[in-house]
């Protein structure tokens, strides 16, 4: 398939030029690679004040549970569980109305657990900084790649005959001549439609959404990768800004979930 053929079926909506001598249209497979988020994200002073009142209503509306279905009478997990509820309901309305502590007896304690930080893994990796997978745990982060000094997303040419799909997989996360080695990350390709598209002077860049299974980035040395980090989408939107890609960002933010109310 041309790139004529290409861009018609694509729907592209540039007008054609009219001159015969104009230039052909470079068209460009891009990869919005990502990290899903780690960790469930840390509840605001609000979001955690309606958990607990929720969690009061529903322990004050809901039926006892069926000790006899769940534990063995008189057995260690049930006085373990009946102490736990006890300190529950202190907690949540009081010892006024949470009534007297259930008379188990001696109960042995459990062994102790170690409790990992939240941020552990992002603190071991710290030294790596923006290039660490473990980064901001608590948000998606997006790739980019840094070649002769300008950040971008990782791309790649579109061939004559070539699906995008085709042109990333074998350039950007392939096994043999892919830029990010894909011997040593593994990708799932979500689509191989484009989920959105940047219209230039002489060129047509097509995104393809991607997240990142396992692995990390360990570019080939002909793929001239100066360096890559992973980025939240207002690191993102800084970093093309601060290097004058105003226009890029305005292009490629519907594809980070950023309406024009939230650029306000």
């Amino acid at each position: 398939m041309s790139q004529a053929i290409l861009r018609r079926s694509l729907a592209s909506s540039a007008a054609a030029p009219s001159s015969s001598s104009a230039s052909p249209s470079t068209i460009t497979a891009s990869l919005l690679l990502s990290r899903a988020p780690l960790l469930t994200p840390t509840p605001s002073a609000l979001e955690a004040a309606y958990y607990a009142h929720s969690s009061r209503v529903r322990a004050a509306l809901s039926n006892p549970p069926p000790l006899s279905f769940y534990f063995k009478p008189g057995s260690l997990p049930l006085r373990r569980f009946q102490l736990l509820e006890h300190a529950r309901d202190v907690g949540a309305f009081g010892r006024a109305l949470a009534g007297a502590a259930p008379d188990v007896g001696d109960v042995q304690a459990e062994a102790e657990h170690a409790e990992v930080a939240r941020g552990h893994w992002e603190a071991a990796d710290a030294a790596r900084g923006d290039a660490s997978l473990e980064r901001r745990p608590e948000h998606e982060v997006f790739c980019l790649v840094r070649r002769d000094g300008r950040w971008a997303f990782p791309a790649t040419n579109v061939r004559d005959g070539e699906a995008l799909d085709e042109a990333v997989r074998r350039r950007i996360t392939g096994h043999e001549e892919g830029e990010l080695n894909g011997d040593r990350l593994d990708t799932w390709l979500v689509t191989r439609k484009p989920v959105g598209v940047l219209k230039q002077a002489q060129s047509t860049n097509f995104f393809l959404r991607a997240h990142v299974l396992a692995g990390e980035i360990t570019p080939l040395a002909s793929a001239k990768i100066e360096s890559w980090a992973w980025l939240t989408a207002n690191e993102v939107e800084e970093r093309l800004k601060a290097q004058g890609d105003e226009a890029i960002w305005q292009g490629v933010k519907g594809m980070f979930g950023v309406g024009e109310a939230d650029a306000q």
